[in-house]
C-alpha cells in the first residue's frame, strides 16, 4: 500500500464546446452554482491530505495565476505548447511531479471526496462500471486492465473518468515515457494515457478504482451547464 504525495490537474485546454462561456474563462474556472469546477477536485484532494499540487495551464494561463496567488498548496505550471498537440504535452510539463501522484483532468466536478483517498495498492484509473461505454473503455482481465478502447464498446466495460494514480515506481517509468515521446519521438499528436493503456502496457499492472456515476459529473457542451446551473440559459440563445 502507498500514500500518494501530490496531484497535478491538467487544465490548459481551450474547453472549445463549452463556448461562448469559455472564450473569457477557462473551463476549469467556470463556476457551477457559485463554484469552480477545478475547485471541487483542489478541495477534495486537501480534505484527503494532499497539500502539493500542480495546476497545468495553457489557454488563459494568467486565470489561474490570478486565481491561486494567495494558495501556498497550489501551483502553476504553463504549457506553452497546448495548442501544438494533444494533452500529452501537459504532462510532459509536469512529468518530474508524476511519482506518487494523482493525476486529474481539470473539468471535473468530484462530487464525492472519497474517490480521491490518497491510499492505493496499485497505480489505476478511476473508472464507471456500464453498458456500452461511449469513449475510454477498459477491458479487465484478473483485476488487471487489459485493454483500452478510445472509441468505446458496445458491451459492459468500465468508462475511464479522467483521474489516475500513480505510484512512485509506476510514475517514475511513466515520466520517462512521457519525455521519449516528446523528445527521441517527437510525436505529439497521442493521448498521454495510450502510453500507459496500450503503446507501452506490457510495462504496466494497471487496476480500476471502482467509482458510481453519482461521484462524479463531466459538463462538455453549453446545454449540459444550464441543465446544471440555470444562470447559463442564456446562453443557449
Amino acid at each position: 500500500m502507498e500514500t500518494l504525495k501530490r496531484a497535478i490537474i491538467v487544465a490548459a485546454g481551450e474547453g472549445t464546446r463549452l463556448r461562448p462561456v469559455t472564450l473569457t474563462t477557462p473551463k476549469p474556472l467556470v463556476e457551477v452554482n457559485g463554484v469552480r469546477m477545478i475547485d471541487t477536485a483542489i478541495r477534495a484532494l486537501k480534505k484527503n491530505g494532499i497539500q502539493e499540487i500542480y495546476i497545468v495551464a495553457g489557454y488563459k494561463k494568467e486565470r489561474f495565476y490570478d486565481a491561486y496567488q494567495e494558495d501556498p498548496a497550489v501551483t502553476i505550471l504553463e504549457n506553452p505548447h497546448y495548442l501544438e498537440g494533444n494533452n500529452i504535452t501537459s504532462l510532459y510539463e509536469a512529468r518530474e511531479y508524476l511519482p506518487g501522484a494523482f493525476v486529474l483532468e481539470g473539468d471535473l466536478i468530484i462530487e464525492n471526496d472519497e474517490i480521491l483517498r490518497p491510499e492505493i495498492e496499485r497505480s489505476g484509473y478511476c473508472g464507471i462500471y456500464m453498458q456500452a461505454p461511449p469513449e475510454w473503455a477498459l477491458k479487465m482481465e484478473n483485476g488487471l486492465i487489459k485493454s483500452c478502447v478510445i472509441d468505446g464498446l458496445e458491451e459492459e466495460a468500465y468508462r475511464l473518468m479522467g483521474i489516475s494514480m500513480w505510484t512512485e515506481a509506476d510514475g517514475r517509468r511513466l515520466a520517462e515515457l512521457i519525455r521519449a515521446q516528446i523528445e527521441d519521438v517527437k510525436d505529439w499528436t497521442v493521448y498521454w494515457d495510450e502510453l500507459a493503456l496500450s503503446l507501452y502496457k506490457e510495462q504496466f499492472a494497471l487496476g480500476v478504482r471502482d467509482i458510481r456515476a453519482s461521484d462524479i459529473l463531466e459538463i462538455d457542451t453549453v446545454e449540459e451547464l444550464a441543465a446544471k446551473d440555470p444562470r447559463y440559459a442564456e446562453c443557449l440563445q
